[in-house]
């Protein structure tokens, strides 16, 4: 895969995950943001964690189905996510629940979207390699 597509897709895991972490689960924690410095960190790490999960995934891509269809998924999903999430707080900035789109629907839907594609590349994939051979 290309450098400038891995660095790409590398950095989209990275927001999805530190905002998905930073919001979902410390929203359920009482007092959690009392602390500021503890949800940025947990959060950063991560993100950090799936940021390098992707990196070294991508670099040299096998050729199993599983493979293509968890990339698949948490890339198509963390697309999803991303613009759900930031999408509702540019263009409405008043609104206090458009974060909830990614987080409730964009997210886990482009989520299943991705893991589906993934494995529909990876049909594909296997039968182009049957034709040229």
């Amino acid at each position: 895969m290309k450098t400038f597509i891995r660095i790409i897709l590398t950095f989209i895991s990275f927001l999805a995950s530190y905002y998905f972490t930073f919001w979902v689960p410390f929203s359920l924690i009482p007092d959690a943001h009392n602390i500021p410095a503890i949800p940025n960190i947990i959060s950063f790490l991560v993100g950090l964690s799936v940021a390098i999960l992707i990196w070294k995934k991508t670099k040299n891509m096998s050729n199993s189905l599983s493979q293509y269809v968890i990339l698949g998924g948490i890339i198509v999903g963390s697309i999803g996510f991303i613009l759900g999430f930031i999408g509702p707080i540019i263009l409405s900035p008043n609104s206090n629940q458009g974060p909830l789109l990614g987080i409730f629907v964009t997210g886990p839907i482009s989520f299943l979207v991705g893991l589906v594609g993934g494995g529909i590349y990876w049909v594909l994939k296997v039968k182009n390699r049957k034709i040229l051979k």
